[in-house]
This record gives C-alpha cells, structure tokens and sequence, in this order.
C-alpha cells in the first residue's frame, strides 16, 4: 500500500529540474535505476494535433505535436499507422492525422540526438492494414531509426541500458521471420484492465505487464463511467509502488463516453487528468507509464516528480 510521507529529496530534485529543463529531465535518473520503475508521462494517441474539421471533435486527444509534447517532458508516444495509399500514416479511427510514421520517428529520432541523456517509449498499434501494416512498421522503423538508437528489451533494464535509445512495445506481432524491434505485447486487456499481459522481446527476453485501458462505458453516462474509471487508475497506481521488480505498468488516464458529436474526450480528460493530479499531491512512488489526453503541464511535471 501506498503511505503519505515526506517528499524525498530526488523528488524535489527532479520536480525542479523538469520545471526548467523539460527536454532532458531524465538527466537526473539514476544510470542503475530500473526503466519499469521510472514514473513516464505519456500521451494517447500521440500524433492527433494534426486531426481536422471535421473530425477533430471526436478524434483528437492532443494540442500540442510531437515536438511540443517532447519539450512538455512526455516520454511514451503512442502511434497508430495504417497503410493509405502505400504508405503508413498516423490515425485515430477513421480520422486521419496528417504525419507518416516516418515523419513521427524522425521527429523523436532528432530529440534523442540533441538530448542523449533521454530515452523514450514508443508504442505502435495498427490502425487498419492488416498484417503487412504490422510488417511494414518494422521495416519503417528500422530505416528511421539507427540500430544503435533502438533498445533491447529486458525486463530489469536499467536507466544507463536506455539512455540515448528508444523502446519500441508493439501491440501486434509481426509475420513469423520479421524482427520486432523492443518488445511485443500478449494479453492487452482491451477495453479493461489486467494483471496478466506481458511484454516479450524477439530474443526471448519477457517480463509481466499490468495494463489498464477502460477506453469507454459504451454509453452516455459520463459520471458512472469517470467513477469506474477512476476506480482502475486507482486500483494500478496503488499496487504498483510495491509491486516486484520488473513488473512493467502502463496505465491510461484516456478515456470517453458518447458518440458522433456527443463525444466527450476533452471534458473526460479534464476529469480524470485532475483526479491523478490530486492522488499525486498525497502520495509518494513511482506510478509507471501513464498515457494521456490533453495533459496539463502541471500534470506532466506531477509524474515526472513521482520517483
């Protein structure tokens, strides 16, 4: 269980540090730190800044682009690409973000040169495509992003392991004989919760992963569903401090109710993005990876300070 206690100096130290250097806040993490043991704020579905009208209401989750996100402190991206026209570009459903999967890379690929203290987290899931969009992220990520730039994943690996490097998790396998980059996920909870996924590597490297991704209620009851919501945020971040090492977490603030122009992101956000702000302000230990819409800075900055 999680205990109110005196902020620790690390904490302070990295709050400060993030409020004035947001761009290589990681610079203050410890090489023999455990990566599943960083607390990482993220954002869901990445690249939807780009979403337009008409669309934009009920497909965006983000303001700020990559970049922008990058200089905010977030650290886990995650892209959905589908093939369109030949190529993999970046969607939320049916709605198009305008960004290739190679122009995202590359976007991240330049912040890690200029900020080798950094590392970061991408995490790919189709949009449409079938197996040879899945096939071909491999291949669009390898021709992106230098061999030595793409970690390995373990389930201990340390700050010093990653530094410099992006992570790639994978939500779908590739075909038999295409090397997955990072590691692929088995067991993602959908629309739910769950203890039991994991995250394996191609080599054979796999770890436990709780997961918590309660998108939507599938109604309009926004004040039923933000309860529930809550309850499985609340449930993670609260076991997760003590969980065992190399237990990984990733633990998503997004979430909707509604339909058409009766979806309700941004004010869903609001809501649950506030919650966490306040289970942050009186509690203490890391929280994981937690992906979100619309954060606030002072959200971001929250995580980042909760080490």
């Amino acid at each position: 269980m999680r205990h109110f206690s005196i902020i620790p100096i690390l904490l302070l130290t990295l709050i400060a540090s993030a409020q004035t250097d947001r761009d290589h806040w990681m610079a203050a993490l410890p090489d023999t730190m455990k990566v599943c043991k960083v607390s990482i704020p993220g954002t869901h579905d990445s690249g939807t800044a780009g979403v337009r009208f008409p669309m934009r209401h009920y497909a965006r989750t983000q303001t700020m682009d990559l970049s922008e996100q990058w200089d905010a402190g977030i650290r886990f991206f995650d892209l959905r690409p589908r093939l369109d026209g030949g190529e993999l570009k970046i969607y939320h459903g049916p709605a198009s973000c305008h960004l290739t999967l190679a122009q995202a890379l590359s976007v991240l690929k330049s912040k890690i040169e200029r900020n080798p203290t950094e590392f970061c987290i991408v995490m790919t899931n189709s949009a449409g495509g079938g197996q040879a969009a899945v096939d071909g992220m491999m291949e669009v990520i390898r021709s992106v992003i230098p061999a030595g730039m793409l970690a390995d994943f373990k389930a201990d690996m340390t700050v010093a392991d990653i530094r410099g490097r992006i992570l790639f998790i994978h939500r779908n396998a590739p075909s038999d004989g295409v090397d997955a980059p990072g590691a692929v996920v088995r067991g993602w909870p959908g629309n739910g919760s769950t203890l039991r996924a994991s995250l394996m590597s191609s080599a054979g490297q796999g770890t436990v992963l709780w997961a918590q991704d309660y998108f939507t209620s599938g109604s309009n009851d926004a004040d039923a569903y933000l309860s529930a919501k809550r309850e499985n945020i609340y449930g993670l971040l609260q076991g997760f401090s003590d969980a065992d090492d190399g237990v990984w977490c990733i633990n998503h603030a997004s979430g909707y109710t509604g339909t058409g122009v009766r979806t309700n992101i941004k004010r869903c956000s609001d809501t649950i993005n506030g919650q966490i702000l306040d289970y942050l302000r009186t509690n203490s230990g890391p929280v994981g990876i937690i992906p979100m819409d619309y954060p606030s800075q002072e959200l971001i900055d929250a995580i980042i300070g909760a080490q």
